[in-house]
């Protein structure tokens, strides 16, 4: 049931949406920022106003109609269905309550998809729907721009790779790509790359500050078509790698939050296997997920892959995905995802700094993730939580849960980067919610 609007639990029932009450976080647009889409004229979004409020109502699920972009086709198998859940939940979702830790308020999961600037919600248990929701002209064939949950996306397909002997996650960044010799990455294994422990003082240095992160953030964004070039841009994704001539520190110590290191990732397994990083995706990946769309993957002007925050899927999809991989990487009767490499996501995280973390994706007031680890682009809870999550700018979220095999899936378009640390932690308190509510498995 598609409902652009509702919140569809369980065997087809619903639970209708209120669109008119929204708690509004502070800073925050207050004309109608929930309102549908349609609403804008998208004959004037451009690749210079595309990126935050109000334009990415509509642009975050229309990335295509900016940027350029390579298919991950699903191939020509069967769809896997995803089936509601045969058993409704013992709590209406929309009505379960939390605690807001913003505001220290109770919240329902009705209101907080409200405050959050919901496009998507999707709850899975045992592999199946419990919940169900799109907004702001979302629907069930758009795909969603990820942001960095397409790191994790890379990182799984590293895995694979890995497992069939094509990439060797010991082997320096320089084996594959020689032209990174002098740069930031010499020096630096395929492992550093995957788990963030790339050492880069100036960066860190950089990460202090708001306008130093917003620097480094932008020149990376700039180099990719994501904004307006300036005299300094780099042409191009791998240009800009390539240009990164800076010294490093220890590599494999300690945790920093890089994001060129997905992007060189992506690189990396295009050297390694001779094929377009699109085509592997399809082949190794998206074709076997039984998927019901095509994903894609945008690219910068030099047809290179902005892997590190462009994959774009459908909602029921990146479930698809989640599921396979809480199930330890077997989906259709297939292991798709080595075993091994799924165990050791959730067991050989390297500390990510807790509090103390540089760089703006750190989770560290989660429920379950204070001491949380990092390995191969995911986030890991505590091993009494069990989760491991994607986490992408602009409130977008694929939190594992296997041990309660809860999937849930949340795509938002936040208008303003101000307001992400909020948003991110009143959502995840509410996934929270829900997957105690649905499977009795709570991490706090």
């Amino acid at each position: 049931m598609k409902l652009r609007n509702d919140f569809v639990v369980s065997a087809g029932v619903s639970v209708a949406l209120s669109v008119l009450i929204l708690a509004v976080p502070s800073g925050a647009q207050t004309t109608s920022p929930l309102a549908p889409s349609t609403e804008l004229d998208p004959s004037g979004i451009d690749a210079t106003n595309w990126y935050w409020g109000p334009n990415n109502r509509w642009s975050w699920h229309n990335t295509r109609r900016i940027f350029p972009s390579a298919q991950v086709a699903r191939g020509l198998g069967a769809v896997t269905p995803l089936v509601p859940a045969e058993v409704a939940p013992k709590h209406d979702l929309s009505t379960v309550k939390f605690k807001d830790p913003g505001t220290q308020k109770n919240m329902t999961v009705d209101q907080m998809l409200d405050a959050t600037y919901t496009d998507g919600f999707l709850v899975l248990h045992h592999g199946q729907v419990v919940a169900e929701s799109y907004r702001n002209g979302l629907t069930a064939e758009d795909p969603h721009l990820l942001m960095s949950v397409s790191k994790s996306i890379m990182g799984t397909l590293a895995g694979i790779l890995a497992g069939e002997g094509k990439l060797d996650p010991g082997k320096l960044v320089t084996e594959y790509i020689p032209e990174m010799k002098g740069t930031l990455y010499d020096g630096a294994t395929i492992r550093n790359l995957l788990d963030m422990t790339v050492a880069d003082p100036v960066g860190r240095a950089l990460g202090q500050t708001a306008q130093g992160t917003r620097l480094e953030y932008e020149a990376v964004d700039e180099a990719g078509g994501w904004l307006p070039a300036t005299k300094t841009s780099s042409p191009g994704l791998r240009a800009y790698l390539i240009a990164l001539h800076r010294p490093h520190g220890q590599n494999g110590v300690q945790f920093q939050y890089i994001d060129q290191s997905a992007i060189l990732i992506g690189w990396v397994m295009e050297r390694a296997t001779g094929k377009d990083l699109s085509e592997i995706l399809t082949g190794e990946l998206w074709s076997k997920l039984g998927a019901e769309q095509d994903a894609y993957i945008l690219l910068d002007h030099y047809q290179q892959a902005y892997s590190s925050a462009g994959f774009n899927a459908t909602l029921r999809d990146l479930g698809r995905f989640g599921a396979m991989m809480a199930a330890g990487g077997k989906w259709n009767g297939q292991q798709i995802v080595p075993e091994g490499w799924i165990k050791d996501i959730r067991t050989n995280g390297v500390s990510s700094g807790g509090k103390n973390s540089v760089g703006p994706a750190a989770p560290a007031p989660w429920p379950g993730h204070e001491a949380g680890t990092y390995r191969d682009f995911w986030w890991e809870s505590e091993k009494s939580c069990g989760r491991f999550t994607g986490v992408g700018l602009g409130g977008q979220l694929l939190v594992i849960d296997p041990v309660a095999d809860v999937v849930v899936v949340k795509f938002d378009s936040v208008p303003s980067p101000d307001l992400d640390e909020k948003v991110f932690q009143t959502e995840y308190y509410g996934i929270n919610a829900v997957i105690k509510a649905v499977s009795g498995h709570s991490c706090n």
